[in-house]
């Protein structure tokens, strides 16, 4: 058992410092001390508040007005989903009424995303219509929310296509700041992983299993993010 490889390079910024986002998390979680990692993570958590910094002067000159309206639509058909769903919990068949009970577990996983950070929504939301797709698409289609969770994987994809566009045209007063602390953060990840993998080898697997089996399943996660936008840029 070992901590699988992903390359952060392949990651776009707001992907990027999500992915980070849930390593602190993550970190916090299952304790530094226990994974024996504290002198790595406490030389990396101050490049990852650089990030944060970094990201955040681009994401404030992005702000414009066409983005916020996109935000509000998206922030909208977000709500509106999940209130269609939980009015399901009442619904006269049982069936719906499972069905609406199983989507808000899902729901309530994800928490309100509407209020997330504008760099980690896409994300959110991208993540969340995957499971309504993919595992939870029977359900979906009881309680009748297809149509919704279109409608939002529309208004995603509009608003991360204007935050690419309004990026590109400010990004580059910070972004060799942003480059140069992404890569020194990717760095130190990797002395993370390197260490905790070495650790299962010179202790055994057991006190580091739980966060490796956790860990990977997010780099899974990304790692599919980046191969189905690989794809799509092969078959265009």
């Amino acid at each position: 058992m070992k901590l699988n490889n992903f390359h952060l390079s392949r990651l776009r910024n707001d992907e990027h410092f999500q992915f980070l986002t849930e390593l602190r998390d993550a970190i916090v979680r299952f304790g530094a001390p226990a994974l024996k990692i504290e002198a790595q993570y406490n030389e990396w958590l101050p490049v990852y508040a650089q990030e944060d910094e970094a990201l955040k002067k681009i994401m404030k000159s992005a702000i414009t007005a066409e983005i916020q309206a996109a935000d509000q639509r998206r922030d909208q058909l977000f709500r509106g989903m999940v209130d269609v769903s939980r009015s399901a919990l009442n619904h006269f068949r049982p069936d719906v009424q499972e069905a609406a009970r199983r989507l808000k577990i899902l729901f309530d996983t994800y928490g309100n995303v509407a209020q997330k950070p504008l760099n980690e929504q896409t994300s959110a939301v991208y993540n969340l219509l995957q499971d309504i797709k993919d595992k939870f698409a029977a359900e979906a289609q009881q309680v009748a929310i297809t149509d919704w969770a279109a409608e939002l994987e529309t208004a995603n994809q509009a608003f991360a296509s204007l935050m690419k566009d309004r990026y590109e045209e400010s990004a580059m007063k910070t972004d060799l700041v942003l480059r140069q602390v992404r890569l020194r953060a990717d760095e130190l990840y990797r002395l993370i992983i390197e260490r905790i993998n070495a650790l299962v080898v010179v202790e055994g697997a057991e006190p580091y299993a739980g966060f490796i089996r956790f860990w990977n399943t997010v780099i899974a996660r990304y790692a599919t993010i980046v191969a189905q936008r690989t794809g799509r840029k092969k078959n265009g």
